[in-house]
């Protein structure tokens, strides 16, 4: 009995050893860049201390460092399991970031302080509200004015880009924002100088149709609303009224009957 405790006990001890020796050779691969190794290395690891958080953290690392990022996002879970870390979650939550997988990585960066990359994943996970206000923490209102208006949370939008209005004032994708925002909010006549600074973008020139057409510029609305028809069929309603108006009864009555036509197809 005595002989086999012995032998048991030194057993350990070479294992300590061995593990000792292969987490030093782990560590000058991963500092030498060399990860192929690192990684093989502590798959050996992981395999003889399947309980043991950090070798699954270390084979994640070395992994994600060759972005071989759902192999890597498998062995950071199996470490978090064992132990928390909000380093490793952070890896993880970029990882699953890196996969297109973003409503998947809000949860391990949400247990970080990676605010950047927590607001980037909400963005992507269409969460716009809780993207824009962690923005706004993050002191970048461009975003967060963007992800305020995708939230048709129209007020914070208007909020906030009004207080960039200045050095974006030549930018379309801003105006066309900034002035749909409005156009919802207030109405077309604070709408449409932004909307006219936009119409670089065919967005921007159906926000621009449609606005014209709200205040009665009729004449005015029907180039935007023609350029813009092909990228929304629902303009056609608009641009009938516009005809109409303009005396154009025969174009007002094809366009009519265009948006009815269409609008029986998406039913089917």
């Amino acid at each position: 009995m005595e002989r086999a405790a012995t032998l048991i006990v030194l057993a350990l001890a070479c294992s300590g050893l061995l593990a000792q020796d292969f987490s030093q050779k782990g560590a000058e691969a991963m500092r030498a860049g060399r990860f192929a190794e690192a990684e093989q290395i502590y798959r050996q690891l992981v395999q003889q201390f399947p309980s043991d958080a950090g070798w699954h953290a270390n084979l994640g690392l070395a992994l994600h460092s060759q972005g071989k990022y759902r192999e890597a996002a498998e062995a950071l879970e199996n470490s978090l399991k064992l132990r928390p870390s909000a380093g490793i979650s952070a890896v993880l939550g970029i990882d699953y970031l890196k996969l297109g997988d973003a409503c998947r990585a809000i949860a391990p960066l949400e247990k970080t302080d990676r605010l950047d990359a927590l607001a980037d994943a909400n963005a992507a996970c269409k969460r716009y509200r809780t993207a824009a206000q962690l923005y706004e923490k993050l002191s970048k209102p461009r975003l967060a004015g963007h992800a305020y208006w995708l939230a048709r949370d129209y007020k914070d939008a208007r909020r906030v880009f009004a207080s960039i209005a200045t050095p974006y004032r030549d930018e379309a994708e801003f105006n066309y924002e900034y002035g749909d925002t409005l156009l919802r909010s207030e109405g077309s006549e604070a709408a449409i100088p932004l909307l006219e600074r936009a119409t670089t973008l065919i967005e921007g020139r159906a926000a621009l149709g449609k606005a014209y057409v709200e205040a009665g510029r009729f004449k005015e609305a029907i180039p935007h609303l023609e350029a813009a028809i092909n990228a929304d069929p629902d303009l056609l309603l608009p641009l009938s009224r516009a005809y109409k108006a303009t005396g154009r009864a025969a174009d007002a009555d094809r366009a009519l009957s265009e948006y009815r036509k269409r609008q029986a197809q998406a039913v089917k």
